[in-house]
């Protein structure tokens, strides 16, 4: 593509743009650098191990742990339905439908002992 005036122009005002708001930033980190030189004589650090000695005691002292079961749903292997009568939920609609469709099959052969009806997509 041929360079047009008016991107030409764009490029320009972007550039005049970002040295307007350098200026800016420029205050701003003047600003917070003397913030933060007052918050370093107000702080006082302590090390990673003094840190640590005191939660390791607290730890030590109270272990509340519950154990609890996370209770797995179980599902029928021919159905595909739990005891309420749901489906898992990595199946979709879709996939609802045609087991669904499936048994109704399976059912319908049981009665007759072939099937009369196939299914139609």
């Amino acid at each position: 593509m041929a360079k047009s005036i008016r991107s030409k122009h764009r490029r320009q005002m972007r550039n005049i743009k970002r040295q307007h708001y350098a200026k800016k930033d420029l205050e701003r980190l003047k600003r917070l650098a003397i913030k933060s030189s007052e918050l370093k004589d107000i702080v006082t650090m302590k090390s990673a191990q003094e840190i640590k000695e005191p939660a390791v005691d607290a730890v030590q002292q109270e272990d509340p742990t519950m154990e609890v079961e996370k209770l797995t749903k179980v599902y029928d292997k021919r159905t595909l339905q739990d005891e309420n009568g749901h489906y898992p939920d990595w199946m979709n609609k879709r996939a609802v439908k045609k087991q669904r469709q499936k048994l109704k099959l399976i059912k319908i052969k049981q009665r007759v002992g072939k099937a009369t009806k196939k299914l139609r997509w």
